[in-house]
């Protein structure tokens, strides 16, 4: 009996230890399923952080950029000073007269030491235009055909020479009339669309056609050959032009020899205006825009071309501010016949340069007005 019992007791406690540890093994397998599962999300958490850590440092420019432009108020000004340096170019740029239509040739020198501050801040694409605080100190001279065909690329190129920053990409490059009429306000755009040439009674965006038609001016059809391809220039024709370029573009992507065609049908629309019998501080909104771009005495090229008419002639020219105004630098004329150009003028420069906004380190908590002309007092640009 006692035997029997005790195997009873033997086989009990063997399926006893059997059940432990199966049962050992249940919690020890839910256990590394719980902790390979854990393991899993908290590599996916990893893999998601970094993920995002990523897209932050690509992106990084951009958020930069969209943390300046939501503070532009506070940050950015239209006339604070910014802390831009160029390249020093010690042997100037060389303005030959095969090229400037001088009687010379010119070689224009480097301003050392320019302030610059902000002109215009873009927030569409993100960047702002810096512009020299004072013109240039050496005056350019274009004159005839020549001049008016390369002007505005020449303008353009002497300050990209001169005044760029090659390390940080950015380059230089002349003011024109886009950059100040972008920031007119209604005032302003009525003063232009509301010009009228006095001498003729002819409306801005007008025309007048010499030649044939008009025995009068019939000699007087000469025209420089980039007019051929501007927008609103007629050509053997009184219908103007539509699928041209600008007058601010440079027409051409190096200097030209060409100079000026006889045609016989001229048809020219009257392009040059500036504020007429009215406050100029009224067309800007900006004070201190306007002091910056017109208040000078010294005159400036703008790199811009215009066309004007009278009676018996075209006079085709760059814009030029001085005074306070508008001025026209009248450099060719549809009646010089075959000597093709009327008079030379001259002018100094103002160099614009365009950085993008995550380029841009503010200073905060001081001002950047100019009231205090120390670098502290700038903002910087990355670097610079």
């Amino acid at each position: 009996m006692s035997r029997k019992f005790f195997n009873k007791e033997k086989g009990a406690i063997t399926l006893f230890v059997l059940l432990a540890m199966l049962f050992f093994l249940i919690v020890i397998f839910s256990v590394f399923i719980a902790s390979s599962n854990r393991q899993q999300s908290q590599t996916s958490e990893i893999d998601k952080i970094q993920e995002e850590y990523e897209q932050s440092v690509d992106n990084i420019d951009q958020i930069y950029t969209e943390t300046i432009i939501n503070n532009l108020p506070n940050l950015l000004k239209i006339g604070d000073y910014v802390n831009y340096s160029y390249d020093t170019v010690s042997d100037g740029y060389s303005l030959l007269s095969d090229y400037s239509g001088y009687i010379s040739n010119q070689t224009i020198t480097q301003t050392t030491n320019l302030k610059w501050r902000i002109l215009n801040i873009h927030e569409e694409d993100g960047t702002i235009d810096l512009i020299s605080e004072t013109v240039t100190n050496q005056p350019i001279y274009l004159d005839g055909a020549l001049g008016y065909n390369n002007g505005v690329y020449l303008l353009n190129d002497i300050c990209k020479t001169l005044y760029s920053n090659h390390n940080s990409n950015i380059f230089a490059r002349s003011l024109n009339i886009e950059d100040i009429e972008s920031q007119m306000n209604d005032t302003g755009k009525n003063a232009k669309n509301t010009y009228v040439n006095s001498t003729i009674n002819l409306p801005y965006g007008k025309t007048k056609t010499y030649g044939q038609i008009d025995t009068e001016t019939e000699n007087n059809t000469y025209y420089p050959n980039l007019y051929a391809k501007e927008n609103t220039s007629g050509i053997n024709t009184t219908i103007t032009k539509e699928d041209g370029i600008g007058n601010s573009e440079n027409g051409y992507t190096t200097p030209t020899s060409e100079t000026y065609t006889l045609a016989d049908i001229l048809t020219v629309t009257q392009t040059f205006y500036y504020f007429k019998n009215i406050d100029v501080t009224s067309c800007f909104d900006n004070s201190i825009l306007y002091d910056m771009i017109f208040n000078t005495n010294t005159p400036y090229f703008i790199a811009s071309r215009f066309s004007s008419c009278f009676n018996l002639s075209a006079s085709f020219g760059i814009f030029r501010i001085n005074n306070g105004n508008y001025t026209a630098a009248y450099i060719f004329s549809s009646g010089s016949g075959n000597s093709g150009s009327s008079s030379n003028y001259f002018g100094r420069l103002r160099p614009v340069v365009t950085v993008n906004l995550n380029q841009i380190l503010p200073c905060t908590g001081i001002t950047a007005d100019g009231t205090d002309t120390s670098i502290e007092h700038m903002h910087q640009i990355k670097g610079i």
